[in-house]
């Protein structure tokens, strides 16, 4: 378990901890030691159809947002910059 120093550090920690118990509830049964793109993706988009009534430009926007600032280098989840992690989280909370 990792301790947080600062507040970046208390935030990016918040951020994959929203988003690894999104993955668990959506990802049942399955290990989630390699999480990539794939499966944020998949996460994003059924949490996109879930939320139909919501302004489509919106989802648009946030969706390119979280494609943007995806490191393809890097693909595991730990490895991406904060502002990816910031994208997905508000996507979910969204």
């Amino acid at each position: 378990m990792a301790t947080a120093k600062t507040r970046a550090q208390l935030r990016r920690l918040s951020h994959l901890s929203l988003i690894r118990s999104a993955l668990a509830g959506r990802l049942r049964g399955t290990a989630l030691i390699q999480v990539g793109l794939i499966e944020v993706a998949a996460l994003c988009a059924s949490r996109a159809h879930a939320m139909a009534g919501r302004d489509c430009h919106s989802v648009r926007d946030q969706l390119l947002t979280i494609a943007c600032e995806w490191d393809l280098r890097r693909d595991c989840l730990e490895d991406q910059p904060d502002a990816c992690l910031a994208a997905i989280a508000d996507m979910l909370t969204a």
